[in-house]
């Protein structure tokens, strides 16, 4: 009976950490759809594999979502960039100083999380070209955020062709 409780605590718990989350990211411009954008931009492939990619692209967001690991790193990349913003961090956050890595540090856990090293290899693609929604929350002063979405982004495509 408790193990029964126990999974079903754990599947509310799992669900609720998913929609708030995916709330916190919204709030930031971020979702499903322009993340998996994101993603196809690096993707070499054939035209007529675009769509089965995609697909399965997006069924590891979903799943990598609900990782407690991943979101938690995503959640501290938006605590992060909420207070560096009001100046509450011990740099000048408008600066994004080069001596503070751990924005990278971030990405790069993240990718780990979900698709180990070479995720994290090829978060330094998206890192460094910044395509789609990874660019816009650059050019919109998000220090953290953006490392994050990119470390997710190259985990999920990592895993995706696993």
């Amino acid at each position: 009976m408790n193990d029964s409780l126990n999974n079903s605590c754990d599947s509310l718990n799992k669900n609720m950490l998913e929609n708030d989350v995916l709330k916190l990211l919204s709030n930031k411009g971020v979702n499903f759809q322009n993340m998996v954008k994101c993603a196809m931009y690096m993707c070499i492939c054939e035209e007529s594999e675009k769509k089965q990619i995609e697909k399965k692209v997006l069924e590891i967001m979903k799943l990598q979502i609900k990782n407690p690991n991943v979101s938690t790193l995503l959640i501290a990349a938006i605590i992060l960039d909420e207070r560096g913003k009001l100046g509450g961090l011990p740099f000048n956050y408008e600066d994004d100083p080069t001596y503070v890595y751990a924005d990278e540090v971030i990405g790069m856990a993240i990718a780990n999380e979900i698709a180990g090293t070479k995720a994290t290899f090829n978060f330094k693609w998206y890192d460094a070209k910044k395509p789609g929604i990874i660019g816009k929350l650059d050019r919109d002063g998000y220090m953290f955020l953006d490392d994050a979405v990119a470390g997710f982004v190259s985990g999920c495509m990592s895993k995706t062709f696993e």
